[in-house]
């Protein structure tokens, strides 16, 4: 084989392989593109939320949009990992060592299995919002009469954990008016057990 064609066959090999580490490139990039849109909608939503949010079921809207939103940007994440690890275990355009090619394999094993558990959550998430919605549209809501045994704040949160004698509920607006040992009237959503309003008998 000639010189000039032995050249010119590296230089075509060089070619594709920067064509294709572009193509890789782009591919990373637009992970990270969609995974910074995606936390940069929650905290515009976490600013709406802020000065927009009239009612406490508006609050919820806010809350269910931008709590799908983190998730999404997680699963965002976790592809990133997913990809480059897959990239570098079967491809290895870089010539890693066995050793390295051994954790990133198993970093992208791990991702996927994180990303199994988070789908759910966001399916289950996502459905029950929904149905929530389309209940409250329709006038469908529970009004009951329950003794508050425990509030739970986390701490700085403005979210409200509220355990009643019969379940658990949610307040997404969180004033400090509730107490426990008191009985109150709570109107709430049935699926997420978000309130919508309650007043002390």
């Amino acid at each position: 084989m000639g010189r000039n064609k032995r050249r010119h066959l590296q230089s075509s090999a060089q070619l594709k392989q920067e064509a294709a580490n572009r193509k890789r490139a782009r591919i990373i990039y637009g992970f990270i593109m969609v995974m910074v849109a995606f936390v940069t909608l929650v905290f515009s939503l976490m600013v709406l939320r802020t000065f927009f949010a009239s009612s406490l079921y508006h609050e919820f809207i806010y809350y269910w949009i931008g709590t799908a939103l983190l998730y999404l940007a997680a699963l965002t994440l976790i592809a990133f990992f997913i990809y480059t690890s897959l990239v570098i275990t079967i491809k290895n355009p870089q010539k890693v060592g066995k050793s390295k090619l051994f954790y990133f394999g198993l970093t992208g094993i791990i991702c996927f299995t994180i990303g199994i558990f988070i789908v759910p959550e966001l399916s289950s998430l996502t459905i029950n919002s929904v149905r929530d919605m389309k209940d409250y549209s329709n006038g469908v809501m529970h009004v009951d009469d329950l003794k508050v045994l425990d509030v739970y704040t986390g701490g700085l949160s403005d979210i409200a954990l509220i355990t009643t004698d019969e379940r658990e509920l949610t307040l997404l607006f969180n004033n400090y008016q509730i107490e426990e040992g008191k009985q109150y009237r709570f109107t709430y959503m049935e699926r997420s057990g978000t309130i919508l309003s309650y007043e002390e008998q």
